[in-house]
């Protein structure tokens, strides 16, 4: 299958933004003593969505629930999350962020949000920029739905 030359700079500048973001998160991830997995386990659990399961919380990572287990554990030792029983079903463990982990995720946010790239832009190429990218995160997140994610 031959990939059409604009999709092929689109790869290209969609992994050179990744690089680069990763590249500008590095200080930001050792001043909070974080992995990329674990910085990606704090971006999950957003205060605004409310506490999540263990399986909730592997879904959205796209991991195996074990691995949350070890993830939560590393968490939990920074005092960055904290497991509370549901209500709703007192076998189930859910998770939230402590305000020491809504701290640390607030500044991994505001460093991505503060980021030189994104400065370049006007306020209007930000909001195409967000609402484009937005249109792709909910393309992935239906096939997740739908289990045509590859794993």
């Amino acid at each position: 299958m031959k990939t059409s030359r604009i999709r092929y700079e689109l790869a290209q500048a969609a992994y050179t933004v990744h690089t680069a973001l990763e590249h500008e998160l590095h200080d930001t991830l050792v001043e909070l003593d974080l992995t990329i997995p674990l910085a990606d386990a704090l971006w999950q659990l957003d205060p605004e969505l409310g506490p999540l399961s263990r399986r909730e919380l592997a879904e959205r990572l796209h991991c195996d629930p074990s691995n949350v287990t070890f993830l939560v554990d590393r968490l939990e030792r920074r005092r960055f999350v904290a497991r509370a029983r549901v209500k709703a079903d007192r076998r189930v463990k859910a998770l939230a962020l402590t305000a020491a982990g809504v701290e640390a995720r607030n500044r991994l946010i505001a460093t991505l949000a503060e980021s030189a790239m994104f400065a370049r832009l006007t306020r209007a190429e930000q909001r195409q920029l967000a609402d484009l990218l937005g249109r792709c995160a909910d393309e992935s997140r239906e096939r997740a739905i739908l289990g045509h994610e590859p794993s």
